[in-house]
């Protein structure tokens, strides 16, 4: 593509497939849920999914796509997108936030219990001499 649309979008996952000359750019913005589907850089199907799948039917000149996320891991974020194109699956791709590493994971999870623990003590602690006893 010559303007990369998806460089703009943070937070999220970015597949990328081929269709002849047409490149199809998918993105899921990780925590609103937004999707959003291109065509060369031209936006063909948006949505907003909270699910573990989802699939977008979109038509590009003459043909019938479409584009299914299906989240395989929610501890690591592992997402699935395919690309189907006249209904055959074209081509499947997978995108982690975390590793699959086990330790990992266990680590991250750990220090977000561990952070919002300190945090609601924090908060508590603040706001409870305005409350009184």
């Amino acid at each position: 593509m010559k303007n990369d649309v998806l460089n703009s979008h943070k937070l999220g996952y970015k597949f990328y497939f081929q269709d002849g000359d047409n490149q199809i750019a998918c993105f899921g913005h990780i925590m609103s849920g937004k999707e959003k589907v291109y065509v060369n850089d031209e936006l063909v199907s948006e949505k907003r999914s909270f699910g573990f799948k989802s699939h977008h039917d979109f038509s590009y000149q003459g043909n019938t796509y479409a584009v299914k996320f299906e989240m395989q891991n929610i501890l690591t974020g592992k997402l699935e997108c395919s690309f189907y194109k006249a209904g055959k699956l074209v081509k499947r791709s997978t995108q982690t936030s975390l590793t699959d590493n086990p330790k990992q994971v266990a680590l991250v999870t750990l220090g977000c219990f561990i952070g919002g623990a300190i945090s609601g003590y924090a908060v508590v602690t603040f706001i409870e001499p305005f409350l009184g006893k």
